[in-house]
């Protein structure tokens, strides 16, 4: 590797006039020194000086000038070549102001095809450049360091070089400044202030030749950047992830930083090669001052307020560039990512970045020189040209080291330890980023105090790394080393005992809860870890319940717990088993630590709760006190509730009258201090129907039975399993009063009795109701489903069906004379309301039916040999005011009603006919026809007659004048 500093000066052409960088010439010792007017044109030799490190004095040739390092002879480029290169670099001739650069001193980096480096600087009011040439195969790795230290320098450094190789400083070949006002810019810290590595004669290392470089401070440190990034709050991140999409493959945009001073700029480039891993720090080129940022080929380009650059057309701030506005203007819209956001807290905290892993800072040797590039193909003429078909920044060997240096994980460490981390920064991250951050978590919980793994965090630029990766501190074989053991560290940089404490087992605690608040997966192992470090101070006596408090505490999942608690229970499930093969006495202490380190996978447990539970069911009181003498003694209220679970779930209905027993023995007081809303509720309705059933005055039947209902949710039993249970505790094995039928068939409804197996034992409401009514056939229609009936019971059942369809017209009477008989011998012998009731319901389908169906078998037949239970109410409803008024008024009109009426109730011998309807017929014949057959005239007898003779014949036609003269007669 070799360093070559080069001076030039921004001149005319005596010939053409064009306004062009020539190189200043040394004079070859100080008696020949001459000193260079500003703004002389005078065409000096194409030629570039180098400091003579042997001290001799003289010229050195262009192609041998230049110092070496370790004793290697560079490879130069053509001078003409690099001259070119250095005017594109400082944008000389470009812009607003052509024949000049701006008074404003501008810094600019730039990296070029072969590999080699350009580090230039603008003086003597903008007519000036000074240019570092690095070239040789580790350039790339020297330039890791550099150019952010010389920045931090203030470029006094480098302004003292080049003074030198100007005739200014001791050892160099003259005296002679050729520009006076070359080193008065407006660079911060420029000069020998406290800021600058090295001064005029200081012999520092570039002076030397060496190769090594200033030592660092000034106001790019730590602390000043962190001022700054305070200061520029919500305009860091967005900035922060431009420059790391610049390493992106395609590579980002090219930035622009629009900004009042140059210096302002150089903080942001010193912000973002501080906040870079080392390995891509060669990488990033820039310059603060562009006067026309179209043909600059750094990646970060300052502008001032006159730049030739529109900062307002949208296509250039969405499409061409990402601009960074300082000047009042929009800007490009902002865009962030993880890492860009938690680094720029990390700054704006004013807390240290973490120090780059050994892996990533050795990535630069490997990587080689990114070309400069922007979007966009350059005109080859005014460009850089690529040094290769990856012209991006990111361009390297090894993409996958590459992706991992800007993983927000290598960030948590330091995050953590300045509690700038929640659980919704850890969620944010995806697939191996959010495990390896949560590895990073657990690391940090097994530090003492909690702390993360890694040491201290060093700082964050490149000027504070003065222990690793800088010039100063590198031990690397093949690499310079040395460095002045007095160098004063970066003021921003804390040491040791400024270094944030670890991080206490509270606040990762609540970090765990807040990751498994989004993710419960990525939460486990952190929440393990957590367990696992507090359970490892406990000594064994106090170990159950501290870890009964840490799964209670910690957001630990099943199987995590599960794990846990078998890592620390030991064998507490196996000498649980054993301890059952004593007296139930023996079992309270081994249970107590079965408990506390939740064995539930052993045999232990399930064995203790199943043999808990059998006890407390069985007949014998002195098992029944046992069990409850142990659950108290243990005193753990979910084993309790898990053994009243089991109690109140296993067995039948047969077992129902255990729990009363229990309910309602000394233990019973025991049993309703334990139980709750969430108690099984077959307990719980034992437990109040032996309080409220119990002997002397307690409820019985149905009032029993309506308070048991009042603990049920709705106040009401909705399901068969409950209505089995509560029939059992309140009836034991006996049948409910008659009286108390229709009411349990209200309440309990008749379709859920049928469905818990109990319509058998509410037949009495259809075989002996106390009335028939809707609600008694509702009740039939509905026992029909009850697989327990007998013969008598279903026919009865279905006698009230039938004759409640008929009544209604669901059901033709003709054809169903004769299943209403067959009904009425199968449900014999029949209860007298039941008969009452059938008889009214038929007796109105008899008085909604068609005469003519009346006048014909089978209804005729049926209708004259029934009995009082039928015709009473048919007359009844014949006779009815209403009836009589309908049928003198449509009778008259209708010749085949008054027929089939005079043929249903005329006298008649037809055998089979009963008294009853000898009556009847009769006062209906005399009450309702009679009277319509008075008003009829001539005509309407003439088709009633019609009628009977076709219908019945001649004969029925005389009787029936016979039967007419007698009664107009009488």
């Amino acid at each position: 590797m070799a360093i070559r500093h080069l001076n030039y000066r921004l001149d005319e052409e005596p010939v053409t006039g064009a306004v062009r960088l020539v190189p200043v010439p040394v004079p070859p010792g100080p008696e020949a020194a001459a000193t260079v007017p500003e703004g002389g044109s005078t065409r000096a030799r194409a030629s570039a000086s180098a400091p003579d490190s042997g001290g001799a004095s003289g010229a050195v040739p262009a192609q041998a000038s230049g110092s070496e390092s370790g004793g290697e002879t560079g490879s130069w480029a053509d001078d003409a070549e690099v001259a070119e290169w250095v005017a594109l670099a400082v944008g000389a001739g470009r812009g607003r102001g052509a024949d000049g650069l701006g008074r404003e001193a501008r810094f600019s980096f730039s990296r070029l095809p072969d590999g080699a480096s350009l580090l230039c600087r603008t003086g003597g009011a903008g007519r000036g450049v000074r240019a570092i040439h690095l070239t040789g195969a580790d350039a790339a790795r020297f330039a890791e360091e550099w150019p952010v230290t010389l920045l931090a320098a203030g470029a006094g450094a480098l302004g003292s070089v080049t003074d030198a190789d100007a005739g200014t400083g001791t050892g160099t070949g003259g005296d002679v400044d050729p520009d006076p006002d070359f080193n008065s810019g407006s660079e911060p810290g420029s000069g020998s202030g406290p800021g600058s590595g090295s001064g005029p004669g200081s012999g520092s290392a570039l002076d030397s030749g060496t190769g090594e470089l200033p030592v660092p401070g000034g106001p790019f440190g730590t602390a000043e950047l962190s001022r700054f990034a305070r200061a520029h709050e919500p305009r860091v991140a967005p900035f922060l992830a431009d420059v790391r999409r610049l390493f992106d493959d395609p590579a980002g945009r090219q930035l622009v930083m629009a900004e009042e001073s140059p210096d302002t700029v150089a903080r942001w480039i010193a912000l973002a090669c501080a906040s870079l891993p080392p390995a891509y720090v060669p990488s990033l080129t820039f310059t603060t001052r562009a006067a026309d940022p179209g043909r600059a080929p750094q990646h970060i380009v300052g502008i001032g307020p006159d730049a030739d650059f529109d900062r307002f057309d949208s296509a250039t701030l969405d499409h061409l560039y990402r601009v960074h506005d300082g000047l009042d203007g929009p800007g490009s819209p902002p865009a962030t990512d993880i890492w860009a956001t938690w680094t720029a807290r990390l700054w704006i905290a004013g807390v240290p970045l973490p120090r780059a892993t050994a892996a990533t800072a050795t990535v630069a040797a490997d990587k080689g020189a990114a070309s400069d590039t922007r979007d966009g193909t350059a005109d080859s003429a005014d460009s850089i040209p690529d040094s290769g078909p990856d012209s991006g920044p990111d361009s390297g060997p090894d993409s996958a080291l590459d992706s991992e240096a800007f993983s927000p994980t290598r960030l948590v460490p330091v995050l953590l330890r300045a509690g700038l981390l929640s659980g919704g920064d850890l969620a944010e991250l995806t697939g191996d980023a959010r495990r390896d951050a949560v590895t990073a978590l657990v690391a940090a919980v097994r530090v003492s105090g909690g702390g993360p793994a890694a040491g201290r965090t060093g700082g964050g630029t490149a000027a504070g790394r003065t222990g690793e990766g800088s010039p100063e501190g590198r031990t690397d074989e093949g690499a310079p080393t040395g460095g002045t053991a007095d160098a004063a560290p970066d003021p921003g940089t804390p040491t040791a005992d400024q270094a944030p404490p670890p991080v206490g087992p509270a606040h990762l605690t609540a970090l765990c809860r807040e990751l498994h608040a989004h993710d419960p997966d990525a939460a486990a192992p952190l929440a393990l870890a957590l367990a696992r470090r507090r359970l490892g101070g406990v000594g064994p006596r106090d170990l159950p319940l501290e870890l009964a408090d840490v799964c209670a505490e910690l957001p630990l999942g099943e199987h995590a717990e599960r794990a846990l608690r078998a890592e620390y229970g030991g064998d507490a499930d196996e000498a649980l088993w054993r301890a059952l093969r004593e007296p139930p006495e023996a079992w309270v202490e081994p249970l107590r630590l079965a408990l506390a380190v939740a064995a539930d996978g052993g045999r232990g447990i399930d064995a203790a709760m199943k043999r808990l539970a059998r006890a407390l069911r069985a007949s014998d009181g002195t098992d029944r006190e046992q069990a409850a003498h142990v659950l108290d003694a243990v005193d753990y209220a979910p084993l309790t509730r898990r053994v009243l679970k089991l109690l109140g779930s296993d067995g039948g209905i047969g077992r129902l009258d255990l729990l009363r027993d229990l309910a309602a023995s000394p233990q019973g007081d025991w049993l309703r201090r334990n139980l709750d809303d969430h108690s099984p509720q077959p307990l719980r309705l034992a437990a109040a129907a032996a309080q409220w059933g119990g002997p002397g005055a307690g409820l019985r039947g149905v009032d029993l039975f309506g308070r048991l209902a009042e603990i049920l949710p709705g106040r009401r039993v909705g399901d068969a399993a409950t209505l089995r249970q509560m029939w059992r505790l309140v009836w034991r094995g006996t049948e409910p009063a008659p009286a108390d039928l229709p009411w349990l068939a209200r309440t309990c409804t008749v379709p859920l009795l049928v469905q818990a197996g109990l319509g058998r034992h509410i037949t009495g409401v259809v075989t002996a109701p106390d009335r028939v009514d809707q609600e008694t056939v509702a009740f039939a229609r509905d026992l029909l489903h009850e697989r327990g009936l007998n013969r008598r019971q279903r026919a009865t059942a279905h006698l009230l069906v039938l004759a409640q369809d008929l009544a209604d017209r669901r059901r033709a009477l003709p054809q169903s004379v004769h299943r209403l008989q067959a009904l009425h011998v199968d449900a014999a012998p029949l209860a007298v309301t039941v008969r009452r009731g059938v008889g009214d319901l038929v007796a109105l389908s008899l008085v909604r039916a068609e005469a003519p169906q009346l006048a014909r078998p089978p209804v005729f037949d049926y209708l004259i040999s029934s009995g009082p239970e039928l015709l009473d109410p048919y007359r009844q409803l014949m006779l009815d005011e209403r009836r009589r008024d309908q049928l003198d008024r449509d009778l008259p009109l209708q010749p085949e009603d008054i027929s089939a009426y005079y043929y249903l109730w005329r006298p008649t011998r037809r055998p089979g006919t009963s008294l009853d309807w000898r009556q009847v017929a009769q006062e209906l014949l005399r009450e309702i026809l009679a009277p319509v057959v008075a008003r009829l005239d001539e005509r309407r007898l003439g088709e009633v007659a019609t009628v009977i003779a076709n219908r019945q014949g001649e004969a029925r036609v005389r009787e029936w004048n016979a039967w007419r003269h007698g009664f107009h007669a009488g």
